[in-house]
């Protein structure tokens, strides 16, 4: 379901010791060299991303991860902690943007607060733009509130801000129901989703494509289907190859 004047194109297809924050890599990189910048999720430190890493890598992109402390700091504090990051290592060239969940609020807080002028493009995977019903639930619970930390203030209770307008944009959704949802008793989800994030929590008028695999909320990282159309969209800026 899309929101009502999106004009967005809508593909549906087929199924298909902890480290610090930030990345170890530093220097400037080539002037020309195409950059896609890893964002994770929340509870996560981005060695979920490898596997997609190495495939993005093995397509001739150069890759960096961001990584961010998502109990601790709120989206709004990581967002200034990607602006000093990318600040730091000094992309040339295209610079896009891959994140996974709660790691699309904090690209989203990045973009509406931070002058960037790097070209390139923006995927998202199960990104609740729109805050998350599983965060709410668990927002009840004394556990769940320490679990999600300070991802909850700006960010898995209110979502995107409402101003962050990148150009291009593809949101990957999932469709298939198994996940945290379905594990634990104190959340419940209606309509479709990926076992986290509801299909219309990452609906967004900045969202210019959007693709929706029978996929849930992790297998979005490791799916080829999902590696292909990120590859496909950052380099042409379309997904229509994917269907």
């Amino acid at each position: 379901m899309k929101p009502e004047g999106d004009s967005s194109h809508s593909l549906e297809g087929d199924f298909a010791t902890k480290p610090p924050p930030g990345d170890t890599g530093t220097g400037t990189d080539p002037v020309g060299i195409s950059t896609v910048v890893l964002i994770h999720g929340v509870l996560m430190s981005g060695h979920e991303m490898s596997l997609l890493r190495s495939r993005l890598q093995r397509r001739g992109f150069k890759v960096r991860q961001f990584r961010y402390h998502s109990r601790r700091q709120t989206p709004v504090e990581n967002a200034r902690f990607l602006s000093e990051t990318l600040a730091k290592w000094r992309l040339k060239g295209s610079v896009h943007f891959v994140a996974h969940s709660l790691g699309g609020v904090v690209l989203a807080h990045f973009l509406a607060q931070y002058q960037w002028h790097c070209p390139g493009r923006v995927v998202l995977l199960g990104g609740p733009l729109r805050g998350s019903r599983v965060a709410e639930d668990l927002s009840h619970k004394g556990w769940g509130r320490w679990l999600l930390g300070r991802s909850l203030v700006d960010g898995l209770l209110e979502g995107a801000p409402s101003q962050w307008r990148p150009d291009q944009t593809l949101m990957i959704a999932g469709k298939w129901s198994f996940g945290l949802a379905t594990l634990l008793p104190a959340t419940r989800l209606c309509g479709p989703n990926d076992g986290v994030v509801r299909l219309c929590e990452t609906e967004d008028a900045a969202i210019s494509h959007r693709l929706t695999l029978p996929a849930n909320h992790m297998l979005l990282l490791f799916s080829r289907r999902v590696e292909k159309a990120i590859a496909d969209f950052l380099t042409t800026g379309s997904i229509e190859r994917v269907a």
